[in-house]
């Protein structure tokens, strides 16, 4: 019996075998899924945010591009 739990790979396999059987048990509790489920959702709202705030940040740059060739304009003018 000592020969076997000095084998690491054994122990290891053994290992790996409870681990996943334990991990099993526990993701299909509720706990788990109510966990999940708010985990998932928060992932999805700050994705939705992100676009949220890429769409305003392009909004802003095209503006300050339309008031920048704006500005350029008048220069052009105002010089000749």
């Amino acid at each position: 019996m000592k020969n076997v739990l000095e084998n690491d790979k054994l122990t290891f396999f053994i290992g790996g075998i409870a681990a996943a059987t334990l991990g099993v048990k526990a993701l299909k509790s509720k706990c788990a899924h109510k966990f999940f489920v708010s985990a998932l959702a928060s992932g999805m709202k700050l994705q939705d945010d992100a676009k949220v705030m890429y769409e305003n940040i392009k909004e802003d740059a095209v503006d300050l591009c339309y008031e920048a060739k704006l500005e350029s304009k008048k220069a052009e003018s105002a010089g000749e």
